[in-house]
């Protein structure tokens, strides 16, 4: 019996050591991936020498990048909250819908909310944490507002398939709204193009022929 329970209590230290080294390794890989994905904030690509020595010309190109990627985003949100939508509808889990958008599309969001998804998928982060980073990269308030949805229906057990339906409809009622301001804005945009360019040229082809005529008859 004194063997037995010597062998007994080096198994359950044994076991023990174990799931602690496990725990201290998980840990180790999750503030390695966190470090990693917040360095990540920063330009992918680096500008020519020539470019970044100009200045304002760095920081006025990347605010461009930035707008044309928050601009292809919110064009992509009505579709993914669709699609999430759909595949709860059907029955499916919350992970299993949003896997569907990002292993099934390659948009410029599908690829932001894959890169999290996979690492949240395989234990490294919680999935309040990969969609509060979701969130701080693509900076839009309504997909700001989808990410804290989702965390607290999940937490709390809160349907969330008729709030993601609405935040389609808004999405893409917002993004309509937006293209037609741009292209009422487009014939104000045209008033100084068409005033140094085109008016002088029309100028010179009515009168000019007029001024010819003129100069003829007074020789």
């Amino acid at each position: 019996m004194a063997i037995l329970s010597v062998i007994l209590t080096g198994l359950a230290v044994g076991l023990l050591c174990h799931s602690y080294l496990h725990e201290k390794q998980r840990q180790a890989q999750r503030s390695s991936i966190k470090a990693r994905l917040f360095t990540e904030a920063a330009p992918q690509k680096a500008l020519p020498s020539f470019l970044e020595k100009l200045p304002f010309v760095s920081r006025v190109l990347w605010q461009k990048k930035r707008e044309r990627t928050a601009n292809s985003c919110e064009a992509e949100l009505p579709r993914m909250f669709d699609i999430i939508a759909m595949g709860m509808h059907a029955g499916l889990s919350f992970d299993t819908s949003f896997g569907l958008y990002v292993h099934r599309f390659e948009s410029e969001l599908a690829l932001l909310c894959r890169e999290r998804f996979e690492i949240w998928e395989r234990g490294l982060i919680s999935r309040s944490e990969g969609l509060e980073q979701l969130a701080s990269s693509v900076k839009l308030p309504l997909f700001d507002r989808f990410c804290r949805t989702a965390s607290r229906s999940i937490r709390y057990g809160i349907p969330m398939a008729p709030l993601i339906k609405e935040y389609a409809e808004q999405s893409r009622k917002e993004y309509r709204n937006k293209q037609k301001e741009l292209v009422l804005k487009a014939p104000v945009k045209m008033l100084l193009p068409t005033g140094v360019l085109i008016l002088p040229a029309m100028m010179m082809l009515v009168i000019g022929p007029i001024l010819l005529d003129v100069a003829g008859r007074m020789v």
